[in-house]
């Protein structure tokens, strides 16, 4: 009755059959033979255990075959049959709206989502109506969009793996409710002098003045007791057409479901898609000067993702934190930061982290203003603000034509500019060509540019976080990071741990006591080297005693070759 015999794992399934037929027979169970109209049919008959009972243990005994039981030898996997019908939900609404839930073979995953997120949501809602005091009311709804295209869809479950290890939020989700306690609200010095807020976003403000490095410390978990985040797995295509998207997803429900971890500081987890047809899903920086539509996916993507999100059609949010594969949590309760970031900046359209890194510095007086001082896309976006409705419609509007050819997050930082400096950009001259060659002739939107910032610019619509950083193509170590939780593009590496591998400092002197400074200064800086040799000419002499300046063994070595040589 379903599932698929596997030869090695039968010795275990006939000793599991075995050891229950063994149980039955202990309490009594006897086969009684009866002739039926002709025929023989086992009846089994118990005397003092229920039917009920009964038939469960028979169908226990017959499924220990096809199917492994973990407590009788064999795994504990059990895959689900592509067969078995999908629960209801997904064919109502807004799930019927999403490929992934008619196209998943994965029943298990969506049984699961039905269990512990479709029901409770259903029973949080009754309560509402209700009128249940024990509902906490919300400050911030934030939505966490995670999107990816067909390229790094098999690798999207990893981009999660540093949730677990840096746990996003303080509070898991069964103690947000608990009672105010004083004594933890406060951090108090040596002599009893009060120092900060310790638990609330207060402490934020307060600790502001005592250094970046140390902004968000007092950040506590307050801010889940307000809040709620979901998640959302964002496809660039349609879910139905590409099977490892459909997995990819799976995969990082199922681990959404599965007791602790992460998943503790989010209410729920979806999966949505943007279906941009795959020959216009295009990223192609090599041919960003010549083709108009180069960064068409991301630009569509986006725009889909807003307007997904203000829809309400799956809650109702304030906004969401675009959050792409490559930024990447580098400290624990990184959400409690970004929601109390969230409430301490309000109202913004826009709350992100312009360029932090290094590789624009041999050509930065050449870069455009609306360049420099854009907010990377990796941000978060309220949905209801007016004037960031108005620049994805501008977007949206502009989708045909050869401003589409700027990244949608560089777009909207052209467009503040030009309303409010009056600068208008500058486009690749073979962009601004029409196929028989001719130049195109764009709208003059200056009027309307200007219209919205003088709205909208003494409210600071654009606001920076430093939260998070963007560090796009720049290599990093842990002692370059300031305050910063969650940073986007940069290459962290680990410093070089001389415990693992030996690191020998090679000191070229020309005379006795040349290089005497620095070692004696050694043992005062932070260094990798397990050892030195100072290389040394075999006309002159040192007789120093290194080991009363530092801890690390040092030798003499004389040169026999020319001194470049000396490393070798």
């Amino acid at each position: 009755a379903g599932g698929n015999y596997d030869e090695e794992d039968l010795p275990s399934q006939r000793f599991g059959l075995m050891l229950v037929l063994g149980l039955l027979a202990a309490g009594g169970l006897t086969s009684i033979v009866t002739t039926i109209g002709g025929g023989s049919e086992t009846a089994l008959a118990m005397p003092n255990i229920p039917r009920a009972l009964l038939d469960t243990f028979s169908y226990t005994a017959v499924s220990l075959l096809p199917f492994r039981m973990p407590f009788l030898g064999g795994d504990a996997t059990v895959d689900s049959n592509e067969d078995d019908p999908r629960p209801d939900f997904v064919y109502e609404h807004p799930y019927v709206s999403i490929s992934y839930y008619t196209s998943t073979k994965s029943i298990n995953t969506l049984i699961s989502t039905e269990d512990y997120q479709v029901t409770r949501n259903l029973r949080r809602m009754a309560a509402e109506e209700a009128g249940d005091a024990s509902q906490r009311e919300m400050k911030t709804r934030l939505a966490i969009v995670r999107p990816f295209c067909e390229f790094d869809a098999e690798a999207l479950p990893m981009t999660f793996a540093c949730w677990n290890g840096l746990t996003p939020c303080k509070a898991a989700q069964d103690a947000i409710g608990d009672d105010y306690d004083e004594d933890d609200e406060f951090e108090v010095g040596p002599n009893g002098e009060f120092i900060a807020y310790k638990n609330s976003t207060e402490g934020r403000k307060l600790y502001e003045g005592l250094g970046d490095r140390h902004l968000f410390d007092f950040v506590g978990s307050d801010a889940m007791k307000s809040a709620k985040a979901d998640v959302f797995l964002f496809y660039s295509q349609t879910f139905s057409e590409n099977e490892v998207a459909i997995k990819a997803v799976d995969t990082i429900i199922d681990q959404f479901f599965e007791p602790g971890g992460w998943s503790q500081c989010f209410d729920n987890i979806y999966a949505i898609e943007a279906n941009i047809p795959q020959e216009l899903d295009l990223y192609i920086p090599s041919a960003q000067e010549e083709l108009y539509n180069w960064v068409n996916g991301p630009n569509r993507q986006y725009e889909a993702a807003f307007r997904i999100i203000q829809s309400g059609e799956w809650g109702d949010y304030d906004g969401f934190y675009l959050m792409e594969g490559d930024s990447v949590p580098i400290k624990s309760h990184w959400l409690d930061v970004v929601l109390s970031e969230i409430e301490v900046n309000r109202p913004f359209a826009i709350l992100g982290a312009q360029y932090d890194g290094d590789k624009w510095d041999n050509f930065y007086e050449q870069i455009p203003i609306s360049l420099l001082h854009h907010t990377n896309g990796n941000a978060i976006y309220n949905t209801s603000h007016p004037l960031l409705e108005r620049l994805v419609g501008q977007l949206e509007v502009e989708a045909p034509c050869p401003y589409n050819s700027i990244p949608y997050d560089y777009r909207m930082s052209q467009m503040w500019v030009e309303g409010t400096l009056g600068i208008v950009p500058e486009l690749a001259p073979k962009i601004m060509l029409n196929e028989e060659g001719e130049n195109i002739t764009l709208s003059d939107n200056k009027a309307m540019f200007t219209k919205w910032a003088n709205r909208w610019k003494d409210e600071e619509p654009y606001r920076f976080t430093k939260a998070i950083h963007n560090y796009a193509a720049t290599n990093l170590i842990p002692r370059h990071l300031g305050p910063e939780y969650v940073i986007h593009g940069a290459k962290l590496y680990s410093p070089w741990d001389p415990s693992r591998t030996e690191v020998t400092l090679v000191i070229s002197e020309w005379f006795f006591d040349r290089s005497l400074n620095l070692i004696k200064n050694l043992d005062n800086k932070d260094h990798p080297f397990s050892k030195v040799i100072v290389m040394i000419p075999p006309s002159i002499s040192n007789s120093h005693d290194y080991s009363k300046y530092t801890s690390v063994p040092v030798s003499l070595q004389f040169r026999d070759t020319p001194d470049f040589m000396d490393l070798c």
